[in-house]
């Protein structure tokens, strides 16, 4: 197969080695292509400034868009999102005739969900910042656009040299809350995997859910850290708990799971015991 990279950051580089080694030819657009690994072949694009695309291969069967916000605010989020989208629709519509699959990472926040219930596919949209609205948008820019498009909703990414919650617990700054705080991850690995698997299926879902298999209380995640790291178990909270940003749900990866997928890092425990032991690399 011929693979297009549009924006190619951590996870798009992680899914074109996996294409790579199985034999596929990947083309990458991003702005440093001087940092892309041998066997990619580099197009030197900034998405958001070009003035116009390199011409796309008509032979190109699958296309990865997964762009990098050019400022987190709405603004950097339209342009690098949902004007990106616009002009790779039309590109592909009149370049691109072998197009078997556009894949598009969204993320879990275009979702609502309380006092952890569970969420899959069917959860109606109810995002709640002007970011994730961007992101709402620009699914339904992709849904709408006549193509043949698969949508991944990411959760919380996590894995090399994303080392958040690791850091504040060995900080000492994690603080255990006391009410519910629902927390849903999926390690880099594993979302480039689901990329690779869905763009080989046969007739693949137009939305998937990315998320291990066991969403898990904050405070759970905490104590595990700790304990590994040998440091002291965080403190709890003293004030009243605020109100999350994104909810507090458990979202569901079934739909995935029923397609064949199966996640290398099954939960939380065992991504960051492949983290702690110095498993893996973050691509520049």
């Amino acid at each position: 197969m011929k693979i297009l990279l549009v924006g190619c950051g951590d996870v798009a580089t992680e899914a074109g080695l996996r294409w790579l080694a199985d034999g596929h030819q990947v083309t990458a657009w991003r702005r440093t292509p001087e940092k892309l690994p041998t066997g990619f072949h580099g197009e030197r694009v900034d998405l958001t400034a070009a003035a116009e695309y390199p011409r796309i291969d008509e032979a190109t069967d699958i296309v990865v868009l997964t762009p990098v916000p050019a400022a987190r605010n709405a603004e950097g989020y339209r342009r690098s999102y949902l004007q990106v989208a616009q002009r790779l629709i039309a590109q592909l519509n009149s370049q691109a005739p072998r197009l078997r699959r556009l894949l598009y990472v969204s993320s879990s926040a275009v979702l609502g969900g309380t006092d952890g219930a569970w969420v899959n596919e069917s959860t109606e949209l109810a995002p709640s910042r002007e970011t994730s609205q961007v992101l709402a948008e620009t699914e339904e820019l992709l849904r709408t656009s006549g193509l043949p498009v698969s949508i991944l909703r990411a959760s919380g990414i996590y894995g090399p040299g994303r080392t958040r919650l690791l850091d504040l617990v060995q900080g000492g700054t994690a603080v255990l809350p006391t009410g519910s705080h629902w927390t849903n991850r999926i390690h880099r690995d594993d979302l480039a995997s689901a990329l690779t698997h869905v763009a080989a299926l046969d007739a693949p879902q137009d939305l998937y859910m990315v998320n291990d298999d066991e969403p898990a209380q904050l405070a759970q995640v905490y104590t595990f850290l700790a304990a590994e790291l040998g440091v002291p178990l965080p403190p709890e909270q003293n004030a009243e708990p605020t109100a999350r940003r994104g909810g507090d749900r458990r979202i569901s990866n079934a739909r995935l799971r029923a397609s064949g997928w199966q996640p290398a890092f099954p939960s939380y425990r065992e991504g960051y015991r492949a983290m702690l032991a110095g498993q893996g690399v973050r691509h520049p």
